[in-house]
């Protein structure tokens, strides 16, 4: 890897590491507008990072290592799956041939260590969400391979920055199909993210919560740990999402910018409205909302196979 390769890599994980809890934000003040409150500012996930970082850490007494080192695997996990994705033209950090299996794994180790600190600590409603959150996964996961391994299969490629720089404006068919992947990323990232209809990140009500549950024990840098994840992770599936509009044959690196910038713009409306306008699914329904997605990532995989 050459100097100018190793910068742009350096520089597309920080913008991804410093602008996550941004993104947040922004989704947050939209859906305090769109429901008629003021809201606090965007950069109010940043003042409540830096709030928890100045809080004790308390363990549970039943607790082992664990639960000690579960927050600190899980940032470093997202952070890794971070160095993965380019941003824009910039080659990202990491990149080899077969890295979108690892991607998908780093982010399915960062869950597993999760769940297993939620277990850890023997409490029952963390159990329960760690038992939601590791049954959901296994209807997830294989939204991911059938929508940006579909792409892979179509091109004929394994890494994710040669995936996502294949993606051209050829043909209508094609177009479709990159939409319908779109479709199906949004419901992944949404799943994964716990967001509406998911999971409601603003309850608090143990009975109905999957993440928020699991982290309902952790304090001071622990839920540093786990908050600036999640805020990471988010920003993860928006780029996973926004990639796929770009750069649609876009060889102005400028114009290519503002695509990425707009995508992603919009997606952060498009999530701050289905939180405002829908409600949380019955736990029985989830399993057949993402086995649409599932379903909906086969067939356009089939049909753009057999039509192009």
């Amino acid at each position: 890897m050459d100097l100018n390769t190793l910068a742009q890599g350096i520089f597309a994980l920080l913008t991804i590491l410093v602008l996550a809890p941004l993104f947040a934000g922004v989704i947050n003040k939209q859906k305090a507008i769109f429901t008629g409150r003021i809201g606090a500012p965007v950069v109010q996930p940043y003042y409540e990072l830096k709030r928890l970082l100045r809080k004790e850490t308390i363990n549970a007494s039943s607790s082992s290592f664990i639960s000690d080192i579960a927050p600190a695997v899980n940032l470093i996990a997202m952070v890794v799956a971070a160095a993965m994705l380019p941003v824009g033209f910039m080659k990202p950090l990491i990149s080899f041939e077969g890295d979108i299996i690892l991607f998908a794994y780093v982010l399915g180790l960062a869950r597993f260590f999760q769940i297993l600190a939620a277990m850890d600590i023997g409490s029952s409603f963390e159990g329960m969400g760690a038992s939601r959150e590791a049954t959901f996964a296994v209807f997830a996961e294989p939204i991911f391979f059938f929508t940006i391994g579909s792409v892979a299969f179509a091109d004929n490629l394994t890494s994710i920055y040669d995936i996502y720089h294949s993606i051209r404006l050829d043909n209508v068919t094609y177009i479709v199909f990159i939409v319908v992947c779109s479709i199906s990323v949004l419901i992944l990232a949404v799943t994964e993210c716990s967001r509406m209809p998911i999971d409601d990140p603003n309850t608090h009500l143990e009975l109905t919560m999957i993440h928020e549950v699991m982290i309902l024990d952790n304090s001071g840098v622990d839920l540093f740990l786990y908050q600036y994840s999640s805020y990471v992770k988010l920003c993860i599936y928006a780029i996973v999402e926004a990639s796929l509009f770009y750069p649609f044959a876009v060889q102005n690196s400028y114009v290519a910018v503002i695509i990425f910038m707009v995508v992603i713009a919009v997606l952060a409306t498009t999530l701050a409205v289905v939180e405002t306008v829908t409600a949380r699914f019955k736990l029985k329904f989830v399993p057949q909302y993402l086995l649409f997605a599932t379903a909906i990532g086969v067939l356009n995989l089939l049909i753009y196979t057999f039509t192009k």
